[in-house]
């Protein structure tokens, strides 16, 4: 069992020496360029879903069914660069009550067809509401179902717990999984920037390093407990 709560630590690019300033800048500029540049693509896929609904002349319920998540899921992605692309222009996202019950239900909606394609199933406890921002919460909890689903063990379905725990410094939240889990050496280097631990895994290698970088700008901590063959879980405390 490998445990580590890891400390603020440099996540610049490979290579390069950077001012706290410059990392800060570096992040902002890194989220405006993904933000402008799938504004575009995110539009057509909303028009290009609400075309192919209107056109399907089907009475099959669950087709209907998919074609409503795909505008859906379209909506909320709209919603989500949105949001990034004024998180990048102003440097910080404003802060307010979240309900992290309601976030990580968005969230299992738009992975419903992944949970429902792996056989898996997804347990949520009641969740609190905390002061925070949404965006940023919205990116922690999705990466880390995400991974839960990207590295689940072969053949056997991916089991998801979230719960929460009130201690006297804020809320701590765990995302429990089943899947292939970390040995020390991964758990070390987790939160690095471009990392990945499997050449069939997709992505660059910055989900858990957005979330690293999220969740020590709220002033919280996040811990991982993983046994390899055994599943993960991340803490993710959240202060008062």
């Amino acid at each position: 069992m490998q445990i580590i709560e890891p400390t603020t630590q440099d996540h610049a690019l490979p290579g390069v020496a950077l001012s706290p300033r410059q990392k800060d800048d570096q992040w902002k500029h890194f989220a405006f360029i993904i933000a402008h540049d799938l504004k575009e693509p995110i539009r057509n896929v909303s028009s290009c879903s609400r075309l192919l609904a209107s056109k399907l002349e089907v009475t099959d319920p669950e087709v209907q069914q998919i074609a409503g998540w795909l505008m859906d899921s379209a909506d909320k992605l709209q919603d989500l660069i949105d949001a990034l692309f004024d998180l990048a222009r102003h440097g910080s996202e404003v802060m307010e009550q979240v309900d992290l019950g309601a976030t990580v239900g968005d969230i299992e909606r738009d992975f419903r067809c992944l949970i429902q394609r792996s056989g898996g199933t997804l347990e949520v406890a009641e969740l609190p509401t905390v002061y925070a921002g949404p965006l940023g919460m919205r990116i922690v909890f999705g990466n880390l179902i995400e991974n839960a689903l990207k590295y689940a063990q072969p053949g056997i379905p991916p089991r998801m717990n979230i719960s929460a725990e009130k201690r006297e410094e804020g809320w701590c939240m765990k995302v429990q999984d089943n899947g292939q889990g970390m040995s020390p050496k991964e758990v070390k280097h987790a939160f690095d920037p471009f990392r990945r631990f499997s050449d069939q895994a997709d992505g660059l290698g910055m989900g858990l390093a957005h979330v690293f970088k999220i969740v020590d700008g709220h002033g919280g901590t996040i811990q991982i407990d993983s046994t390899p063959g055994s599943g993960t879980t991340f803490s993710v405390l959240i202060p008062n």
